[in-house]
């Protein structure tokens, strides 16, 4: 197979305006990420997709490989889709630009997911505790069959564990997606159902349309940087790592 690695990225967000293009250690987060990729052996070639010349100039500047998509995407996915119809490829990596310390061994996980030649969508998950990361709306969780399917994604508490007699595990959603060429650009061409837009979990809307999501057990996690004020997390946990 082909493999893809994309990276959305977008200038515009409510809550860190510019956050690609955001310096952390004398280079922006787009450019950790875009490394952090390049560190895949499996990938065949790494894209930045974006809307804005803003970023395209930096990914240029740092001899980063960029596409320039359609300003109206609503989600990283359907960036993915455009992505998709303009290049070559059999299996297309999503990943998120605002993670610099992904680790390679995610990607080539969820890559691996793909060695069941009846999955077109994988993702991953892994277990967490602590109710204060559990309640938080800002953490996704999916509960999975036991072939790996994912049963449903939510910001809620799933499962509700009320029955303390039998307490099930709770897993968070690793927000890495890979997708089969053909179901991503059927996927791209399906409005958003309200269950997607109410949870703004995006593959909600496969499973509302009768499509599986496989999901993987992973033992790594990734500093998402939200606001403005994660960039310091991010560059102790460098200092941790001597990066």
């Amino acid at each position: 197979m082909k493999i893809i690695g994309v990276i959305p990225a977008r200038y515009s967000s409510s809550r860190f305006p510019g956050k690609p293009l955001a310096d952390i250690n004398g280079k922006p987060m787009i450019w950790w990420v875009y490394e952090q990729c390049k560190k895949v052996p499996e990938l065949d070639a790494v894209y930045v997709a974006t809307d804005d010349e803003r970023i395209e100039r930096i990914c240029k500047k740092h001899h980063m490989d960029a596409i320039m998509t359609s300003a109206q995407h609503k989600t990283g996915t359907d960036r993915v889709g455009e992505v998709a119809e303009k290049i070559e490829g059999d299996l297309f990596i999503n990943i998120q630009g605002d993670e610099p310390l992904i680790e390679p061994e995610m990607i080539q996980q969820v890559i691996g997911i793909f060695q069941d030649p009846s999955v077109y969508f994988g993702t991953l998950k892994k277990e967490i505790n602590g109710r204060d990361i559990i309640e938080a709306e800002s953490t996704v969780k999916v509960v999975t069959d036991r072939k790996g399917d994912a049963m449903y994604f939510s910001r809620s508490v799933i499962p509700s564990n009320r029955k303390e007699k039998t307490k099930a595990k709770t897993y968070r959603h690793v927000g890495i997606y890979a997708y089969r060429k053909d179901f991503l650009l059927e996927f791209a061409k399906l409005s958003q159902p309200d269950i997607e837009l109410g949870e703004a979990i995006e593959p909600l809307r496969a499973m509302y349309n009768g499509y599986k999501v496989r999901v993987m057990e992973t033992e790594y996690e990734s500093i998402g940087v939200d606001l403005p004020e994660h960039i310091e997390i991010v560059k102790e946990k460098m200092r941790k790592r001597n990066v």
